[in-house]
């Protein structure tokens, strides 16, 4: 039989151990696991921040690398195209949601210029001017954050063009892939 007094000793024993547990639960807690996330929390904004700052490096390198073209036209012409710099913009905003607690935006504008010639040659000679201006883009690229890694989203591309109306056309994820200066604005 057992006194009193050991079954004292092994109930104060059993809360000791219980105690030490919850301490043990609660530090856990307080370090990246449970309700209690504060620490986590900077951390995955840190990580998304600096991820989509180098997305935002990447597209604006991508852009920064598009060379004029000269292409024949349906006319019997050949057409010089080149892009002014890009204006790259971004935006994250943090979320109430748990399954994408970030979502960013880049905003790319930029200008087309095109001149036309008889013949190549000519045409590559030509040194594009704002007279030669043909549209102002807008390119409007919406990204959400899973907490892990950035995605694609969707596209949109405000295309104006001075004597004509405002265009707006949607971008498919295959769309801005195609594109060579575009395609550096896709997380990789």
């Amino acid at each position: 039989m057992t006194s009193i007094t050991e079954c004292g000793l092994q109930r104060a024993a059993l809360c000791v151990a219980v105690v030490a547990a919850a301490v043990a639960l609660a530090a856990c807690d307080r370090v990246g696991g449970g309700l209690g996330t504060q620490a986590a929390v900077p951390a995955v904004a840190s990580t998304a921040e600096t991820d989509f700052d180098t997305l935002v490096a990447a597209c604006t390198q991508s852009l920064a690398g598009r060379e004029r073209t000269v292409q024949p036209d349906n006319e019997g012409q050949w057409t010089q195209t080149g892009y002014s710099p890009a204006q790259v913009q971004r935006e994250v905003t943090r979320t109430e949601s748990p399954i994408t607690p970030h979502v960013g935006k880049i905003v790319v504008k930029d200008n087309v210029a095109q001149a036309s010639a008889g013949s190549q040659a000519q045409a590559a000679a030509i040194t594009l001017t704002p007279a030669h201006l043909r549209s102002n883009r807008t390119h409007t690229f919406v990204y959400s954050f899973d907490g892990q890694r950035w995605r694609w989203n969707n596209g949109l591309r405000l295309t104006k063009t001075p004597p004509q109306n405002d265009e707006t056309t949607p971008l498919s994820l295959a769309d801005v892939a195609a594109d060579k200066g575009l395609a550096g604005c896709l997380p990789r």
